[in-house]
């Protein structure tokens, strides 16, 4: 199955509003797609990601699946995904 991931986030060494297409193997999810997305560009874990202890999502930024933001779901990175879905990494804007 196809699934885009699109990368806002306002480092210098990821272009803003970048879009990857991945392909994986059905059933899959949220955690299955950012583990495709490391293992593609290593340089995320530190920027977006971390791995240790485990896979998850560095503070300040929202993952959206779909529109719907998943870390904030029961599930969170288990949450499954279908063919044609969309994963939005956001780095979190703060103004004053």
């Amino acid at each position: 199955m196809k699934i885009d991931v699109r990368l806002m986030v306002t480092r210098e060494q990821i272009l803003r509003g970048t879009t990857l297409r991945l392909e994986l193997a059905p059933p899959a999810s949220v955690g299955d797609v950012l583990r495709r997305l490391v293992d593609q560009d290593r340089s995320l874990i530190g920027l977006i990601l971390v791995t240790e202890p485990i896979l998850a999502v560095k503070p300040g930024f929202a993952l959206l699946l779909n529109g719907a933001n998943v870390l904030l779901a029961p599930a969170a990175l288990e949450t499954p995904v279908s063919e044609g879905d969309r994963l939005s990494l956001i780095h979190g804007i703060s103004g004053g």
